[in-house]
């Protein structure tokens, strides 16, 4: 199936195999169903409507969030811009080469990047560890120790999901791709900041959104969908769970078990790493090391916001109110003509 780019389309009619990343189902000014259908084409998301059809009809025929499908996409003018229908909508099993092609990644593969994580987790306690492998002994029964052995034991739902299901990092390895950055970030802030134990900020980093293995299911093309669980409970809740099950285990195991100290400070890193109660804060952070990753995790969510939309802007120009870069989703983001955005 050859795929066609978003951005190579006129006026026209074409068919082509994309990524469907969001249904919402809706009437139209005569009450009749309409689906606004958001698709990808692993460069650019659009949206495009479906008259007549529901979520129900689309279930029925295959299509889902995450799906891959060929559509028959239908473009015409309104008010000076391209209005997008779909014709037509059928489910396709693409091969791995064409796959590839629909699927948004980060810059850099995300196998490497949880490899990265992990030797970087290894290294932040300042402890000889084996740096060849990915494995920590079996006596060891540090705060790195239990870190190392939870990305390990999910290292495959780690490594594929996003790390939203909108707004930020959300793409195939989004995670992990998140999670990389603010340890990067983590190592820095701990050479001007001494007060900080690099082991417990790198650790608790590391797991900070484990949670959201449990919280979202991500397809193979990267779309992530909440599960029940997810919303019954939210990813922080769901990483502590996980940080409780690797301390019981290893406790009915071997006898032995983590201090339970850092274990309480682990664990209160994720529950307060949103901030605020109003952002799904558990509590708010009450040590250094908790308040340094709530704002690590707000940088890299932010930059990567900045890093989105300046894709599509030139420079010198002003984007339309992005919501999330602040909480009034009013706020606009100025691309300059003279800094360096890749």
């Amino acid at each position: 199936m050859s795929i066609i780019k978003f951005n190579t389309m006129d006026f026209g009619t074409y068919d082509t195999a994309v990524v469907v990343s969001g249904i919402n189902q809706t009437n139209t000014a005569n009450n009749k169903p309409m689906l606004k259908i958001t698709i990808s084409d692993g460069d650019e998301t659009i949206t495009a409507l479906k008259f007549d059809s529901t979520r129900a009809d689309l279930a029925a025929g295959g299509i889902e969030e995450g799906s891959t499908a060929v559509v028959s996409l239908e473009i015409t003018d309104y008010k000076g811009n391209k209005s997008y229908r779909i014709v037509s909508i059928t489910p396709v099993k693409l091969p791995d080469d064409e796959l590839k092609q629909l699927i948004t990644l980060p810059p850099e593969d995300p196998d490497k990047l949880v490899k990265d994580i992990i030797m970087m987790i290894k290294q932040s306690s300042g402890r000889e560890y084996d740096m060849s492998d990915t494995s920590v002994p079996d006596d060891d029964f540090t705060v790195t120790a239990l870190t190392v052995r939870i990305l390990t034991q999910y290292l495959k739902a780690f490594t594929r999901s996003s790390a939203a299901k909108a707004m930020h990092h959300n793409i195939y390895g989004g995670l992990a791709y998140h999670t990389y950055r603010m340890i990067k970030t983590a190592y820095a802030v701990c050479e001007v900041y001494s007060l900080l134990n690099r082991e417990l900020l790198v650790c608790g980093t590391a797991l900070h959104d484990i949670g959201k293995i449990v919280e979202m299911k991500t397809s193979d093309t990267g779309i992530a969908a909440y599960t029940d669980m997810g919303n019954l409970f939210g990813h922080p809740l769901l990483g502590i769970e996980l940080i409780d099950h690797e301390y019981w285990r290893q406790k009915e195991i071997n006898g032995n078990s983590y201090n339970s100290e850092e274990i309480a400070m682990l664990k209160h890193m994720l529950a307060s790493h949103h901030g605020q109660p109003e952002w799904g804060a558990i509590r708010v952070p009450s040590t250094p090391e908790a308040m340094i990753l709530h704002e690590l995790d707000m940088i890299d969510s932010r930059m990567y916001m900045y890093e989105d939309i300046f894709k599509d802007m030139k420079p010198g120009s002003s984007s339309d109110p992005v919501f999330g870069i602040a909480t009034d989703g009013k706020t606009v983001v100025y691309k300059n003509s003279f800094s360096k955005y890749e």
